[in-house]
């Protein structure tokens, strides 16, 4: 979806932030939707981005998962100097290999 005239909203991403902040944050499936109000079901679409959370949602998930909105929204990227392609590729890592990714890059420096 574009807002504006170049603004995309990736809801597939916006899906693998919410799943990722869940399971850092020990969270199943089942006690983040009772607290948003939302069925599993629904949940599980959202993290898999065949559902697009509405932006109430978005707001009370970021309350609960202790996060800003534009964190899930768009990954808080900012233009940096780095690569969006790459960021993306980079947001998308489970922990474990973000951690690698800043190991390699630490002795690469």
């Amino acid at each position: 979806m574009l807002l504006g005239d170049d603004v995309v909203i990736n809801f597939r991403l916006i899906g693998q932030r919410i799943k990722r902040l869940r399971t850092d944050k020990n969270l199943t499936q089942e006690k983040l939707s009772e607290v948003l109000g939302i069925s599993t079901e629904h949940l599980s679409r959202i993290e898999s981005g065949a559902y697009r959370p509405s932006i109430g949602l978005i707001e009370k998930a970021s309350e609960v998962l202790q996060v800003e909105e534009e964190y899930i929204m768009f990954g808080n990227y900012n233009d940096s100097g780095i690569d969006k392609e790459i960021y993306d590729k980079l947001e998308a890592l489970p922990k474990e290999k973000k951690q690698a990714v800043s190991m390699i890059i630490d002795l690469i420096k």
